[in-house]
């Protein structure tokens, strides 16, 4: 199969020839008879990558020893049901690999609230919160030892929101001797001038990064570990330093999310030349609309395919080596499906290190 783990630890482009599309449709996927349609359309369109999202801050998409059923599969039958080892072992089938989608510290139901951000508890989990943190190690995991899963994404890798618990006030007091309520009044004006706030936001979020990528190293070495991250445009509180942890090897790959019509050249430039690897840089571009392109109280649309087609050809014109990412699934047509099969993605080939036969 082809599988992350074959990648070798010095190979600079871990994401080249990969073609990822993300689907964010938990209670969708994991019907059987729904998502074998889905593979089958992922595979025709030139996909070799699916990404299902089996952590949306509601509960997991498999059954876990750590966490409740995510709560849009309440009124699922739970006897003999594994959709994450359907989705992969049918996707194995097709030559397609996958990696588990985890939204970090995204928060969408009541679970967990001992480890809900204090200040906006229905959005966002606390990154400052090390049991939070090791929760989610746990459910990373128990995933990585317990699946033939062939990489892992994450997203939401940001802290969301400054925290305002009295934990916080009193370990932000006895790390930096400052007040944190003072000094979060200042971050809202210039957040530049308060240097230990951003320091303490990029602190707890990279523990959260080292951890994970010490346990995914620890139980699978080579397994693909990637990010979805705004590099370069983070605002300062989400202590997103996503360039450093690519250069000190915490994760593999980021994908910058770029989701408007025109790609940023320059932005993507800029970043490839911070990295010690350009090519550990790809783009997940969406085949969705942005809010820039729409009208007040249109719905969300799917993109044409032609735009679709010509934005991933410009990619792979300027950045051979770059792997790339769909977000998401639901908007994917049968349109874009013929443009990319007429296009970029009907003669692509994968890298010859990265060709391993399934079993």
């Amino acid at each position: 199969m082809v599988r992350g783990e074959s990648v070798p630890a010095a190979f600079p482009s871990p994401f080249e020839g990969k073609r990822a599309i993300l689907d964010g449709d938990i209670p969708l996927w994991t019907k059987k008879e729904h998502v074998d349609e889905v593979l089958s359309r992922v595979k025709s369109a030139g996909f070799n990558v699916y990404m299902p999202t089996v952590w949306q801050g509601r509960g997991t998409a498999w059954p876990s020893k750590y966490a409740p059923w995510d709560t849009k599969l309440a009124d699922r039958d739970k006897e003999n049901f594994d959709p994450l080892r359907y989705v992969i072992e049918k996707a194995h089938e097709m030559g397609i690999e996958v990696h588990p989608w985890f939204t970090l510290m995204l928060r969408q139901s009541a679970i967990f609230p001992e480890f809900a951000l204090s200040n906006m508890p229905q959005k966002a989990f606390d990154v400052h919160n090390p049991a939070f943190r090791d929760l989610l190690v746990k459910l990373i995991e128990e995933v990585v030892v317990n699946y033939d899963v062939d990489g892992i994404n994450l997203d939401y890798v940001r802290a969301v929101e400054l925290c305002s618990s009295l934990k916080c006030d009193e370990e932000y007091n006895k790390t930096y001797g400052r007040n944190l309520k003072t000094d979060a009044l200042l971050f809202k004006v210039l957040p530049a001038t308060v240097p230990s706030l951003v320091d303490y936001q990029e602190t707890a979020v990279t523990t959260l990064v080292r951890a994970i990528s010490e346990s995914v190293r620890s139980k699978k070495p080579h397994l693909l570990l990637s990010a979805d991250v705004f590099v370069g445009h983070a605002p300062l509180s989400q202590g997103q330093n996503s360039v450093s942890w690519v250069n000190n090897g915490l994760i593999d790959v980021i994908f910058r999310m770029d989701y408007s019509r025109q790609i940023n050249v320059a932005a993507m430039d800029g970043t490839r030349r911070e990295l010690s690897h350009p090519d550990k840089q790809n783009l997940l571009i969406s085949n969705m609309s942005n809010p820039d392109e729409m009208i007040t109280g249109q719905k969300y649309f799917a993109r044409d395919g032609k735009w679709l087609a010509d934005t991933v050809s410009k990619i792979h014109t300027l950045w051979p080596k770059t792997g790339i990412a769909v977000y998401f699934y639901k908007y994917l047509t049968d349109e874009q499906i013929a443009a990319l099969q007429n296009g970029p993605l009907g003669q692509q080939k994968i890298h010859p290190s990265l060709r391993v036969a399934h079993p």
